[in-house]
């Protein structure tokens, strides 16, 4: 077994994402200690606090989380644990979230355009890796191949994900009706 890889998600884009949540938590939670008369204002304000709360979380388990890859699969350590090996997986998904309205698609990893999220699904596991991941495009490399050798059916949209990355689909990958 080859020595793992370990990857992690960087200190400066959890620092964002605390102060984000920290921020939306507090602007919201002003308004609603004077909305406690109105129900129906309390329930929206409310709900948008545990939003932000929520994401506040999320951030904390991702920030404590670390990805490792080996020749033989790949797994999470930290809140969430999974493990997949590279011949256990059944499904790959890599999708583009836009930050903004665009005409037409940039590349997707260009800066401040938006972020992927690669999805891979397997032996009763699921891990999900964001593109803010130090690594993520040797990660995404690996899953590449992965999904070449193994002939993983794919969407038209994960392979133009794919080559978005310069991880051009061999013309072998067969694809997801």
């Amino acid at each position: 077994m080859s020595e793992p890889k370990r990857f992690r998600y960087p200190k400066t884009a959890m620092l964002k994402d605390y102060g984000q949540a920290a921020a939306g938590a507090m602007i919201f939670s002003a308004p609603l200690i004077f909305a406690w008369g109105n129900i129906y204002v309390a329930a929206v304000l409310g709900g948008i606090v545990l939003m932000f709360l929520s994401f506040g979380w999320s951030t904390w388990r991702r920030h404590g989380s670390v990805i490792a890859i080996t020749d033989e699969g790949i797994w999470t350590e930290g809140a969430r644990q999974a493990a997949i090996t590279w011949a256990g997986i059944d499904r790959v998904e890599l999708r583009y979230f836009s930050t903004r309205r665009e005409r037409g698609r940039s590349l997707a990893g260009e800066e401040g355009s938006g972020w992927m999220q690669l999805r891979l699904d397997g032996e009763g596991s699921t891990i999900r890796i964001d593109s803010a991941l130090d690594g993520f495009n040797e990660i995404a490399r690996q899953v590449a191949d992965a999904t070449d050798l193994h002939d993983l059916k794919t969407t038209p949209v994960t392979k133009g994900n794919f080559a978005a990355l310069g991880l051009a689909p061999n013309s072998s990958w067969a694809e997801e009706a």
